[in-house]
C-alpha cells in the first residue's frame, strides 16, 4: 500500500505544480495587457499618464491618434472639400494629431497649430519612420528639394522633399544617409542641400541673419500659393516661416504671429535678415488725410526678408511670385512700413 500512497501523492503534487505555472503564466499575461493600457490612455495636458511621459515631435504627441504624411507635400483645408479655402500644407514625413475622421478625409493638427481636413490617402497612422526605432541622425533638408533615392546617390526615386522635410537615419555611407520613410520604406540622401542633427532629438542649430536671407533667395521667382510652404507654391508669411525654421528659429506661421516676433526696430535701421512689413494703403501714422493714419492703425498685408541695402524679397500676392522689392518704393503689394528683428 505504501508506494501506491506515495504515487498518488506525487500525482497530487505534480497537478499543484502545474496549477501554479498556469497562474503565473496567466498574471504575467494579465500585467502586460495592463501595461499596454496604461500606454494607450490619452495623455493628460502636462503630457504626463499615471508615470508615462508622452514622447512628442514638433508639439504633436506620438500617441493612437497620430499620423505621417506620407507624400512629398499635402493640403490642408478649411473644410473636407478641395474647393474650400487651403489653411496650410504639411510635408513628407510630418507628424500630425487626427482629431476626426469623415468620408476619406482626416480633421488634423499640424506642427505649425494650424488645425484643418487632409485627405486620408495622405497619411498613416504607422509612425515607425518617427518613433519606436533606432536612429542615428536627423536629417533635415535645406536645399529648394532634395531627392530621396533608393540607393546612395542614385537609383529609384523614393520620394521628392522639400525644404524642412526632416528624416531619421540609421545607416550612412561617407556623405549619403539610409533614412526610414512612411510606409515601411527607407531611401538615401546624399551630399549638399541637408544638415545632420546629432543627437536625432537635437534641435536645429540656429544660424545667422545672413544666412536666413540667403535662404530666403532660394526661392526666388517661385509661383505664389496662398498657405503655400514649398518651392511650387508659397506665400510671405510661409516663406519666412520655413527659412526661419531650417535656420533654427521657430516663428510662427502666421502673419499676425510674425508681427508680434523679435524686436521691433525703425525702418531706417533694418539690416540683412530683418523682417519688413507691409502695408497696401502705404499709410504711415501721423499723416492727414488718411482714416488708417489718423487713427494710427495700419493694415499689414505682406511680410519680406532684407537681403542687403534697400532690398528685400517677399512672395508677392499680386506680383504672382518671389520677388525683390525696394523698402522705399511702393510694389504691387504694398510698401514697407514696419521691421522687426529676430536674428541678434
Amino acid at each position: 500500500m505504501k508506494p501506491a500512497y506515495r504515487r498518488k501523492k506525487h500525482r497530487k503534487a505534480a497537478v499543484l505544480l502545474i496549477i501554479m505555472l498556469l497562474l503565473s503564466i496567466l498574471s504575467v499575461g494579465c500585467g502586460d495587457r495592463a501595461r499596454q493600457a496604461v500606454l494607450e490612455e490619452p495623455a493628460d495636458k502636462t503630457g504626463e499618464n499615471r508615470g508615462q511621459t508622452i514622447e512628442y515631435i514638433h508639439g504633436i504627441p506620438l500617441d493612437k491618434n497620430t499620423a505621417v504624411v506620407t507624400v512629398s507635400v499635402a493640403d490642408v483645408y478649411e473644410e473636407p472639400d478641395v474647393k474650400s479655402m487651403r489653411v496650410t500644407q504639411v510635408l513628407c514625413n510630418q507628424p500630425v494629431s487626427v482629431i476626426s475622421q469623415k468620408s476619406g478625409w482626416a480633421r488634423v493638427k499640424t506642427i505649425s497649430g494650424i488645425t484643418g481636413w487632409i485627405r486620408s490617402k495622405f497619411i498613416s497612422d504607422d509612425i515607425s519612420s518617427i518613433s519606436g526605432r533606432v536612429y542615428t541622425y536627423r536629417i533635415v533638408v535645406t536645399s529648394k528639394e532634395k531627392t530621396v533615392y533608393s540607393r546612395p546617390g542614385s537609383g529609384a526615386t523614393m520620394v521628392n522633399a522639400h525644404m524642412g522635410t526632416e528624416f531619421y537615419a540609421f545607416n550612412s555611407r561617407d556623405d549619403a544617409y539610409e533614412v526610414f520613410l512612411p510606409g515601411n520604406r527607407t531611401g538615401w540622401l546624399k551630399g549638399s542641400g541637408i544638415i545632420r542633427i546629432d543627437p536625432p532629438n537635437g534641435e536645429i542649430p540656429a544660424t545667422n541673419a545672413s544666412d536666413f536671407a540667403a535662404t530666403a533667395l532660394k526661392f526666388k521667382g517661385a509661383s505664389f500659393m496662398l498657405n503655400g510652404l514649398t518651392s511650387l507654391g508659397i506665400d510671405a508669411p510661409g516663406l519666412v516661416y520655413i527659412c526661419a525654421r531650417i535656420n533654427g528659429v521657430d516663428l510662427p506661421i502666421t502673419l499676425e504671429g510674425q508681427l508680434n516676433s523679435g524686436e521691433e526696430i525703425p525702418l531706417e535701421k533694418v539690416q540683412v535678415g530683418d523682417l519688413v512689413f507691409l502695408s497696401e494703403t502705404a499709410a504711415v501714422p501721423g499723416t492727414a488725410g488718411n482714416e488708417e493714419a489718423e487713427s494710427g492703425e495700419v493694415k499689414i498685408t505682406s511680410v519680406g526678408i532684407c537681403t542687403g541695402g534697400s532690398n528685400y524679397i517677399y512672395a508677392g500676392r499680386k506680383t504672382g511670385y518671389v520677388a525683390i522689392g525696394d523698402l522705399y518704393r511702393e510694389n504691387p503689394d504694398g510698401i514697407a512700413v514696419m521691421a522687426r528683428r529676430i536674428f541678434n
